[in-house]
């Protein structure tokens, strides 16, 4: 369905397309055997009213989310990183064992673990019913619904407020942003914190991280929109820290309006007009000297397998023209992936083990941002590495 209306401002000022990467399919769409799958377009835009970029289609949340195929804990980097925020967030705002922690967008519970070896109360709350039942049978209470500012009255019932709500890697997912902040608002204790993580536009444009740029996120943040954002909903954005997770992300606090008085400082690198056409340019280069470079080892008959079919790699698929004629086959080490095909290339996905019994000459690695653990995780693979993104670099084992 196209989308006129800007998802933070609500106004219908939403600009022509500034990034166009054509029909693609949905990005975790993946297959259980070969067949023809719908494509959609894949758009860009900015609001005219407010800078907030974002999506001119929109898929039916239900479609996207509801049998997930992604898993937070098969990724030691994304382990680590939310151990080092619960102790983060413990530590900056006081949080004790009394203190009750709701995770949106929760998968697995691998960010609420932390919190709950800290010994605090923590809820879940995650659409993939696959995945939160995993959670909750591991110990991590968690519902298996949308999170909606009607099911957050229904939650405030029986749960009552938090002190920390948290929403990492889903403010970009969320088709209806103001539905979703006045659940926060509902659920939010009155001297609470929200904390959320989001991919930095000014990032994504910046480092060549074009292959963040999926349907299943609605939008692509940028700071000052953001505050306009929680003005409008009583609430206050106070503090954003930048950190190195996904490449390039933002790490938003906010709070109920009057329980912080501090006015955040947008950055001057937030205004990104200028570097959205260098990006652009970036992909077509990128996309030229990867083919280039792919080709050239077809043609020497070397054996080309990918590491790593994270969402991203769908973009960066049809963005950069690689396809089956020139991958032989795919890696992950997430099991729902396995024995399954790529979206729309329709590459075979295998264990990790695949790549010492089929023993490729290169491993282009897609899930570029964990692309270091990746290859400590692999010190026996004898062949080279090849990492697309940020930039293209070859490393031999």
């Amino acid at each position: 369905m196209k989308v006129t209306d800007c998802r933070l401002c609500k106004t219908g000022h939403l600009g022509a397309p500034v990034l166009d990467f054509g029909k693609t399919p949905l990005a975790n769409e993946f297959l259980s055997t070969m067949q023809t799958q719908e494509l959609f377009d894949l758009q860009v835009c900015c609001c005219l009213q407010c800078g907030h970029y974002q999506l001119n289609e929109s898929i039916a949340p239900e479609r996207l989310f509801r049998n997930y195929v992604f898993v937070a804990g098969t990724s030691a980097t994304n382990v680590e990183h939310f151990r080092q925020y619960a102790i983060h967030m413990q530590n900056t705002f006081g949080l004790t064992p009394s203190s009750k922690v709701l995770d949106i967008a929760s998968n697995d519970g691998t960010l609420l673990k932390h919190f709950q070896d800290l010994g605090m109360q923590v809820l879940g709350i995650d659409p993939a019913v696959n995945i939160a039942t995993l959670a909750s049978e591991s110990g991590i209470e968690t519902i298996p619904e949308f999170f909606t500012a009607e099911y957050a009255q229904d939650m405030l019932i029986k749960y009552g407020t938090f002190d920390l709500i948290t929403a990492n890697n889903v403010f970009a997912h969320v088709p209806d942003l103001d539905n979703f902040a006045r659940g926060v608002k509902t659920l939010l204790n009155h001297n609470g914190i929200f904390s959320f993580e989001v991919s930095y536009f000014s990032d994504v444009c910046n480092r060549n991280l074009f292959d963040t740029i999926y349907h299943e996120h609605s939008s692509y943040h940028t700071i000052a929109p953001l505050v306009s954002f929680f003005e409008s909903h009583g609430m206050t954005l106070f503090n954003v820290d930048y950190i190195a997770n996904h490449g390039g992300s933002i790490r938003v606090y906010v709070c109920h309006a009057g329980y912080i008085n501090h006015t955040f400082q947008v950055p001057e690198q937030d205004n990104i007009e200028h570097v959205v056409a260098k990006l652009r340019d970036d992909i077509v280069n990128l996309g030229h000297n990867l083919r280039v470079r792919l080709s050239e080892l077809k043609n020497n008959n070397k054996s080309i397998a990918i590491y790593g079919t994270p969402a991203k790699a769908t973009t960066l698929m049809y963005a950069l023209g690689i396809d089956e004629h020139l991958i032989d086959f795919a890696v992950d080490d997430n099991t729902l992936k396995q024995n399954t095909f790529t979206p729309g290339k329709h590459i075979p996905v295998l264990s990790p083990q695949e790549i010492y019994d089929k023993k490729p000459d290169y491993l282009l690695i897609l899930a570029w941002n964990f692309a270091e653990s990746i290859m400590k995780q692999h010190p026996n693979f004898s062949g080279t590495w090849i990492v697309p993104i940020p930039e293209l670099k070859e490393f031999c084992a």
